[in-house]
């Protein structure tokens, strides 16, 4: 028996046993507390239940109208902003940039710039946008919308349901919106393999 222990069968079951619900609740704990490193940030509202988001139609940069309904059967993402906003100038790119990422999976993204002159809103895009920028004249749409402050981001499901709000700027907003379009749109298609 000279380096070997013995171990009670059944006090080792009890330790096994004590052991496996120290993990199950610590894994409960995580998932409850609504872990941020892991899920959507706190500062997101996830709008429940569901309300209709009010139909528009605005002019683009170029002249040509958008209606929010051209988008059905697609999410869309509304971000209210203007040129004077500090923190619209990383909102607006870092939506771009998903939008870019997100497109062909059916993701759509409309910047509603918040009564500013077109000519400023286009000196200030020059054309490094992708993303259509509309012209919310008088704020009529963003008043519709409760908009308060820019900027300010809504999230529309396939079916024309906001579905999540958020306000302001803070770092993290493209992996926030990875997690929540992640969960709403398809998987991306697999690349095609030649051989």
């Amino acid at each position: 028996m000279s380096g070997q222990w013995r171990v009670n069968p059944v006090r080792r079951d009890l330790l096994v046993t004590r052991h496996s619900a120290l993990i199950t609740t610590l894994s409960l704990l995580i998932v409850l507390s609504g872990c941020e490193e892991h899920g959507i940030g706190s500062d997101w509202r996830r709008i429940e239940p569901k309300v209709s988001a009010p139909a528009f139609t605005l002019p683009q940069l170029d002249g040509s109208s958008v209606s929010l309904a051209d988008y059905r059967g697609r999410v869309v993402i509304l971000e209210f902003w203007a040129t004077w906003c500090g923190p619209c100038r990383f909102s607006v790119p870092s939506l771009d940039v998903v939008y870019k990422k997100y497109r062909d999976r059916g993701l759509q993204v409309l910047l509603i710039n918040e009564d500013e002159e077109p000519e400023k809103v286009r000196r200030w895009a020059e054309r490094r946008l992708a993303a259509p920028i509309l012209l919310d004249q008088g704020s009529r749409v963003g008043g519709r919308y409760g908009v308060s402050g820019i900027p300010q981001l809504y999230i529309v499901d396939q079916d024309g349901n906001l579905i999540f709000a958020h306000d302001g700027y803070s770092g993290g907003l493209e992996r926030n919106l990875k997690l929540i379009l992640d969960e709403l749109l398809p998987a991306p298609a697999p690349a095609a393999t030649h051989g």
